[in-house]
């Protein structure tokens, strides 16, 4: 029960590491033409409280253009049982002075090498987790053939 915990909490991290991905977003004033780009709008409401700030939703897609007028290409799926797939590409335009924050979307060197280093960590953790911890028959001495075997543990076991 001990090992699944460690899998189990392995998986975890390894899942929110992945779920951060290798991009990094940065706040930029006008984004250029052919980038990918997230833009945060305010949600309208008729109720609203004056000392809260506006609910935001985000819109990610490909810039088109980027002046008065911010033009987003965005794709959106749906899958419809398993073997058929509907692509859209939906066109939005939201004008500068409605617009929160625009995000560009970069690729991050150091997320992409930490997600690298997790995996690694990840799939060791797993193969001594499958093996139960323990490599080779015996302590540490030499086996029938005259090698040298070894046994490797888990911390705190």
């Amino acid at each position: 029960m001990c090992v699944s915990r460690r899998v189990r909490g392995a998986l975890s991290v390894f899942g929110a590491l992945a779920l951060s991905g290798c991009h990094t977003y940065l706040p930029i004033e006008s984004p250029a033409p052919g980038s990918v780009a997230r833009v945060h709008v305010p949600v309208q409401s008729a109720v609203s409280n004056p000392n809260v700030p506006p609910p935001t939703v985000s819109v990610e897609g490909t810039v088109l253009s980027a002046g008065d007028t911010i033009v987003l290409e965005v794709q959106s799926r749906q899958y419809f049982g398993a073997l058929q797939e509907v692509v859209q590409e939906n066109v939005y335009r939201v004008a500068r002075d409605e617009v929160v924050t625009i995000e560009l979307r970069e690729f991050s060197t150091r997320r992409s090498v930490l997600l690298g280093g997790a995996v690694l960590v990840g799939v060791v953790g797993l193969a001594l987790a499958a093996f139960g911890g323990e490599f080779g028959e015996g302590g540490n001495g030499p086996d029938e053939n005259g090698g040298r075997s070894f046994t490797i543990g888990f911390l705190g076991r």
